[in-house]
């Protein structure tokens, strides 16, 4: 079965998701323990009863008509990064396709073929479900793209419904290894169909509560915690399975209210170690509300599936895409440098996107004065701005490249006497300075002590106590520019010591729990925020793209 993306479980979890933030934050978490990043790609398309759209390399596009190519009107805009596609082929870059294959009697077509350096892209059509089947997600079992030598890679992609055409519309790419011209063929198996299933629970989640649920694929929920903060209830739980992928089917809880509403909240999947999909979800809601809420557990099970086998031969030329990159090396900026930690390196643009590589300064000396992270990026081209994404390209954490991305417009050809902005705002600073922000505490013991701290502008505050042989440090602030604390640190008798890794949902703040197992408190403790971040609105920063020829 083809995996998820990332990018798409957080479209499952959230209706606002910030694909971009997670990549970053999931960084920065994993940093502060052992510095090192892992990513799980994965995929599943929507429906037409529900459907969230699923965005995979960008946060939004420019409006362009229906493709001209296209033999059938095939809303191909209305899918992520299919107008950078459409544009493409209407400018003589890549094939355009109008072959089919029949299996089981539904048709599979494909329509279009496109490569640039990075990736080959496929526009794939589909008939749907001849039963009429009302379904939430849907994906090919297997599909994959097999050349002359006999050498086959997994294709990724979703397929989302068209009521314009009444189809099953999908974008699959794979990597693009293509030199010159090169037959291929396409292979798909099995249609799959799913449906949301909600299981009612019969409790309210309570903080070390296990709820049993009745179904095989996801038994039962450990609730980790459930905190009040902010107008807010926070459920982190371990949905327990055996399942390699247990994100496949998007596990979660349903909120009811007595008002007959339902509410899924903000959903984040947070890093685990052990086994099981740790989760957390926030429910904005008053304490009444929550008392008198019901519950159900939902998930996607299958409902129906086509048995088909279909194959389409086609043939990819990826020197034209190749022939008309463009890649220039990007001055320095000491002031860029100095604001955001990152040094520009490169712009490449092909028929698809644009992207701008960058390094990013890594190092602790830096993280005194702070790891930047944008929640806007945006690119001007001529007066115009197009919306971008943070991405990491690379097939590991010691191969990743960092780069925003961009969907190239299709309302511009020739790029020789182009004038380019960066635009980066929204900045979220993530710090950590072992040189300052220490408070000692006074003896611990069951009963909860206190003590504020002033970390840059904001004032934070930490409450500790005993659990047993574990001592327990809860943080928090008021102020709604704080962003929270990643994980703080003890200075033990000379000796660094952290807690457990406990991580944070990206955009929560609310009140960060951690726990120092086994300490010994007979030695002088001395409190440290660790890694913590807060919005600064003076590091927005835009900069003129000044190229020098490769």
């Amino acid at each position: 079965m083809e995996q998820f993306r990332e990018r798409q479980i957080k479209q499952y979890l959230q209706e606002e998701p910030r694909p971009n933030y997670d990549a970053m934050w999931t960084v920065i978490e994993q940093e502060a323990s052992k510095r090192k990043l892992e990513q799980t790609p994965n995929s599943l398309g929507r429906s037409r009863k529900r459907w969230i759209s699923a965005a995979v390399m960008a946060s939004c596009f420019l409006i362009i008509g229906v493709p001209v190519f296209a033999s059938v009107a095939l809303n191909w805009d209305g899918l992520s990064g299919g107008k950078s596609i459409t544009a493409a082929l209407n400018q003589g870059y890549g094939q355009q396709y109008d072959k089919q294959a029949l299996s089981e009697g539904v048709t599979m077509g494909l329509h279009g073929v496109v490569a640039d350096d990075k990736k080959m892209k496929l526009l794939v059509s589909m008939d749907p479900d001849p039963t009429g089947t009302v379904f939430d997600a849907i994906e090919f079992e297997h599909i994959k793209i097999t050349d002359a030598s006999g050498k086959s890679v997994l294709l990724q992609g979703y397929l989302q419904y068209d009521e314009q055409s009444g189809k099953l519309l999908g974008i699959y790419e794979a990597p693009n290894e293509l030199k010159g011209r090169k037959q291929y063929v396409l292979s798909a198996e099995n249609l799959v169909f799913y449906q949301y299933a909600e299981v009612p629970l019969k409790s309210i989640p309570q903080t070390g509560q296990t709820i049993l649920t009745d179904t095989s694929r996801y038994p039962s929920l450990d609730i980790e915690s459930v905190q009040r903060s902010k107008g807010q209830f926070i459920v982190r739980y371990n949905v327990k399975t055996t399942e390699a992928n247990a994100e496949h089917w998007d596990p979660h809880l349903i909120l009811k209210t007595n008002k007959g509403g339902t509410d899924q909240g903000v959903r984040t999947i947070l890093p685990h170690e052990g086994s099981g999909l740790l989760i957390q979800q926030e429910f904005e809601l008053s304490e009444q509300e929550w008392t008198e809420a019901e519950f159900d557990f939902s998930y996607l099970r299958e409902v129906s599936r086509v048995k088909g086998s279909w194959q389409i031969d086609f043939e990819a030329d990826g020197k034209k895409a190749a022939e008309v990159l463009l890649s220039r090396k990007l001055l320095n900026n000491a002031e860029f440098e100095h604001i955001t930690g990152k040094a520009l390196q490169k712009l490449i643009i092909t028929p698809l996107e644009i992207r701008i590589a960058y390094l990013e300064d890594q190092s602790m000396e830096r993280m005194k004065e702070g790891s930047v992270w944008y929640d806007t990026v945006r690119l001007e081209v001529d007066g115009k701005e197009i919306e971008g994404v943070f991405y990491l390209l690379g097939d590991g954490p010691n191969n990743y490249q960092h780069v925003y991305q961009f969907s190239s417009p299709e309302w511009y050809k020739d790029w020789s006497d182009a004038s380019l902005k960066l635009i980066l705002k929204d900045p979220v600073v993530t710090k950590r300075d072992k040189s300052k922000n220490w408070v000692e505490l006074h003896q611990p013991n069951k009963e909860k002590q206190y003590v504020e701290m002033k970390v840059e502008d904001f004032y934070v505050k930490f409450t500790y106590y005993m659990d047993g042989k574990d001592l327990v440090v809860e943080s928090e602030s008021d102020d709604p520019h704080f962003k929270g604390i990643s994980q703080t640190m003890l200075r033990v008798a000379g000796e660094d010591v952290y807690p457990k890794m406990a991580p944070s949902e990206p955009n929560s703040s609310g009140t960060k729990v951690e726990r120092y197992e086994n300490l010994n408190i007979s030695e002088t403790l001395e409190l440290n925020p660790g890694f913590y971040r807060y919005f600064d609105s003076a590091r927005d920063i835009e900069i003129p793209l000044i190229e020098t020829k490769s």
